[in-house]
Parts: structure tokens; sequence; C-alpha cells
């Protein structure tokens, strides 16, 4: 017979809604759980009572017994384990409802509607939590019971039993730490919590975080630093081909600088972190590589490091090690998500998101907006002529002009096709039309190939453009505006810019 197939982790849906019902299990079956539906509280409790589940996403708004009640008989009044995880789902986004919630004893929440990924991210996170807190009372009982074994043999092991206490109560803050970072997204933030909690913990007194963030670049640059002038450690990177590299990328775990003397002779890393009184160095390794170092100074403790103070070093290095590659990782999705791959702008879900918030910001500050889209004239005419390569090179080129032309401050993205739109923040029609006219210009006297075959003999962009308040009231209005006042330049001869008065329409 064949291998048995891992059994899948049960999440048990009590929602009243039929629609979210399906749609909740449709997606959590393609991420591979087992999802057991129910709209009815009574018949919830008696599926968890019957049957194993691993997880419950709970709706508090329910026919008959409330969530709220369920989340008691499951937490105080069942017979099973306590640690059973709950997410409660809730249409209220009130702060006393969702307080009531996880004071009943829910482990999260959500409030409807909410996006699918979050609700699968929520739900991992849940799970870590759930079998980190089973393994550590696993672990807890385990100990307490070898310690009363201990006692009844000999009571001069109670000294060592305080040792082991300590030490769980010390894994235990551990744990708590390495959750409280690794829910941080944020990079830099990230870091600089690492390396307070070091500080705070240990004693260090000189902490140095090296990172590559620039994947071009083959070398690992100061992200952040404790305990030394900025003058020390702004100008300092570290190779990648350093031979005290490649050492760390072997051992893949935290090692005293000072045992790796063999690689003064030929790393300059090794002398220059030498110089700056670093003892301990911990690598963070993503798939192999060495993409990160924290090194620790001397610590404020005369005597050294404990074995158990090493031992939590470690540990926690690993943790950090692990939040940093999830933050890098949600850093570089967020960041794809938004950027448009071919000319590297803001793609159309990210201009749809910054014009909404300049619009909001606009009436709560009565600042001013305008908008711009532009296309390119007979860009058919050219594709179709030279192929898509030779198109795709303009659209690149175009996408350089826009951000050498526009402010800092200006939103520039691909809008669709050869369409591109440009955000204009605290500018009025007047300040608009002079910007079009400029990107209209540059990009004329701009030298593009084979350019000749187009009609005008040269390739060129017509603008259209509307203002809040001037043009438009809102969202919708904005964009029909400025498309209306393109289509116009179209029409009148491209390779112009109009911007949007009432006779357009009219």
């Amino acid at each position: 017979m064949g291998e048995t197939q891992a059994e899948k982790q049960r999440i048990l849906l009590i929602e009243d809604h039929q629609d979210l019902q399906n749609l909740v299990e449709r997606f959590l079956e393609k991420q591979g759980f087992e999802v057991i539906s129910t709209r009815e509280a009574e018949r919830g409790i008696e599926i968890y009572e019957s049957q194993k589940i691993d997880l419950i996403l709970l709706d508090l708004m329910l026919p008959g017994q409330s969530g709220f009640e369920v989340i008691k008989k499951i937490k105080f009044n069942s017979t099973n384990d306590d640690l059973m995880p709950i997410i409660v789902i809730t249409a209220k986004k009130e702060v006393e409802n969702i307080v009531r919630g996880l004071d009943t004893g829910a482990d999260d929440y959500l409030t409807k509607p909410f996006d699918l990924e979050e609700l699968h991210a929520r739900i991992r996170s849940v799970l870590r939590i759930t079998e980190m807190n089973a393994l550590l009372r696993q672990q807890s009982k385990s100990l307490e019971e070898a310690n009363d074994r201990i006692n009844k043999l000999n009571q001069a092991l109670i000294e060592k039993n305080a040792d082991l206490r300590k030490s769980l109560i010390n894994l235990d803050n551990i744990f708590q730490i390495s959750m409280e970072l690794t829910s941080i997204l944020d990079l830099k933030r990230l870091i600089n919590s690492a390396l307070l909690t070091f500080a705070g913990r240990f004693g260090f007194r000189k902490l140095i975080f090296f990172y590559q963030e620039d994947p071009a670049q083959y070398r690992l640059r100061v992200l952040n630093s404790k305990g030394f002038y900025q003058e020390q450690v702004e100008h300092l990177f570290i190779e990648k081909s350093d031979p005290l590299i490649s050492r760390l990328g072997n051992k893949q775990k935290p090692v005293v600088l000072s045992e790796m003397s063999d690689a003064n002779s030929k790393s300059s890393a090794y002398r220059e972190l030498t110089d700056l009184d670093v003892e301990i160095i911990s690598p963070i390794i993503y798939q192999q590589s060495v993409e990160g170092l924290i090194c620790f100074g001397p610590g404020l403790i005369e005597d050294g490091f404990s074995k158990i103070d090493i031992d939590q070093i470690v540990t926690l290095s690993n943790m950090i090690s692990i939040a940093v590659t999830n933050a890098s990782l949600y850093q570089e999705v967020k960041q794809l998500s938004y950027t448009d791959g071919m000319t590297e702008l803001h793609n159309f879900r990210y201009f749809q998101l910054r014009l909404r918030e300049e619009i909001i910001r606009h009436r709560r500050t009565d600042s001013d907006l305008s908008l711009l889209i532009l296309d390119v004239d007979y860009f058919k005419n050219y594709n179709d002529t030279l192929g898509h390569p030779a198109g795709d090179a303009v659209l690149r080129k175009l996408a350089r002009i826009l951000k050498q032309t526009v402010r800092e401050n200006d939103i520039v993205a691909r809008y669709g096709g050869e369409e591109f739109a440009i955000i204009l923040p605290e500018v009025k029609t007047k300040g608009a039309r002079i910007l079009a006219e400029r990107i209209r210009h540059n990009v004329e006297k701009a030298e593009f190939d084979n350019e000749k075959i187009q009609p005008n003999g040269n390739l060129t962009v017509s603008i259209g453009g509307a203002s809040l308040p001037e043009n438009a009231e809102n969202y919708k209005d904005l964009i029909s505006k400025a498309d209306t006042a393109l289509y116009m330049a179209k029409r009148n001869g491209r390779n112009q810019v109009q911007l949007f008065i009432p006779k357009m329409v009219q």
C-alpha cells in the first residue's frame, strides 16, 4: 500500500449568510483546508463536540444563540481542550463588539467585508500560535511531571528545578518577543525593534544590522545601528564575496568573531568589524544565501554571557531572520502589486487608489487637484509597422520622460495600453496646462527610433486634463472630464493639450 495522504486541517464555519458561506468555503478548500459549514449556532456546537476541529470561523450575529454564547460554551463549558482557536466575523465595526468578542475568548476578528487573502493570513497566523501554545503547554506539563519525579527521588535537585523553570519562563518571553517581531511587516521598523530588543534584554551596548536592500548591488549595507556615531557606520558595507560571508553561510548560525581569526588575512569585513568592537555575528539566511547580518558588540555584563544567554540569542536571531525574510517578501509583493512590469511606473490599480486618496484630501483640506491623461498619437501605426518590441521600447522611454518632467510629489501611472495618467496634487487648471505643455514639448523633441514612419513625421502625444473643483465633483466625474478633453485633443489634430471646458459636452 502507498503512503497515506496527510490529513487536512478542519475548519468549522458558522455563518448564516449563505453567499458569504459559499464564498469562504470554496476559497478555503482551494487553500487545502477541509471546511464544515453550518448556519446555526446550536448545530455548530454539536459539530464541534462530535468531530475533530482545528479552527472555528464564527459570525457574531446568528439566529437563535449569538456568537458570544457559542464562544462561552466552547471556551468555558465544553469538556474539550480550551485551546480551540476562534476567529469571529462581524459586520459591526463598533469597538465594544470587537472587545466583547475578544474578552469572551475569541483569538482574532475580521469585519465584513474582508479580503479573502487577509482571512487566509489570519487563519494561518492563529493556527501557528495555537500550535506553539499547545507545544509550550505540553513542554510545561512534561517539565512539571519530570520535576515531580525528580523531587521524590532527591530533594537536592530543587535548585536545578528552579533553573529549569526560569529557562521555561525565558523561552516563553523569547516566544512572546518573537511573535511581536514577526507581526511587523515594515522592514525598517522591524529591524529597529529587533535591535532595541537585543539592547534591552541582553545589555548589548553596540549593535549593527547589515542588509542587502538592493538586489542589483551584491553587498550588505548598514540599515540600522545602536551605540555608534552616524559617521562611523553610514558608509560601511560588506561585499557578499567577502570570505567572512562564505564562512557564515556554511555555519548558518551565530558565531563568535574571534573564533574566525583565520579569516583575518583575507577578509576586510573581519578587520572592519573587529575595529568596531563586534564580538558576535548572526547571519540572516534566505534560500541558502546570507542576506543580512546582526552584529553584536560588547555587553554590559563584564563576565560575558552564560550558555543560556547565548542559546536565547541564537533562538531570537533565528526568529528575527524569519521575520526579516517575511517582511522583505511582503514589501516585494506589495511593490509588485502596484507596479507596471514593463514601464516600472505605477499601475492602474495604484492610480485608482491614489486618486481616491487625493480626492478625499481635497475635500478635507479644500486643496486643488488636477488630472492629466495622455495618449500616444498614431501608436497603432508605429506598433503594427515596427512590431511590439519597438512599441514597448517607446512606452518605456515615454515613461522615463514623464518621470523626469513631473514634480516629485506628482503621481505618474500607466493608465492602459499607450495611455498614461498623472495626478497633480495642489495644482489648479493653469498649472496643469503648463505641465501638460512641457510634457508634450519634451516628447515631441525626444528622438525615438524610426519615428519618421508616423503620419506627422515624429512621435507625439495628445493630452487631456481636468481639475477639482473647477470641472468636476468626484472621482468618476474627474476621470470622465479629463478623458473628454483628451478626446477633443485627438479630434482637433493631435499633438496638443486640451483642458476641459463645459462646451466640450454640449
